[in-house]
């Protein structure tokens, strides 16, 4: 079984690949506003965490992480229904009767989002999951 250290640097490398993604996807798409800060709130604390636990012993990086602020702020983003709300932005900004080809991209584009949205979240959970263990 890997460390806890190495499964810890191997989570926030995933949430970061996915908060990149959303910020990419989400980038100056006013539809998109809440998922980008999101995204981009998340990078700023996996940054943050990174930075933290850098050179820590593997003894000092459990301790090290559990505590840090930066983790209970994405464990917030956990409870966020983000999607839910960008749902309802979108069926809101398309007319009820528009079967056509933009209600068939929105309907892509929520798709790519709800994805990344899911991984990251997965990812949050277990790095979570992951400080508590000793």
């Amino acid at each position: 079984m890997t460390s806890i250290k190495k499964r810890g640097k191997h989570l926030l490398s995933e949430i970061q690949k996915s908060a990149m993604q959303l910020v990419l996807l989400s980038e100056d798409l006013s539809l998109l506003t809440e998922i980008h800060q999101l995204a981009s709130r998340t990078q700023a604390c996996v940054e943050t965490l990174n930075r933290q636990l850098a050179g820590l012993k593997k003894a000092e990086f459990s301790a090290t992480l559990a505590h840090s602020e930066s983790l209970a702020i994405l464990e917030e983003l956990v409870d966020n229904d983000a999607i839910s709300q960008l749902e309802e932005r979108f069926f809101a900004a398309k007319p009820e009767q528009d079967t056509g080809e933009v209600a068939v991209f929105l309907q892509q584009l929520l798709a790519k989002i709800e994805n990344h949205y899911a991984s990251l979240l997965e990812s949050i959970q277990q790095l979570t999951a992951l400080s508590d263990e000793e």
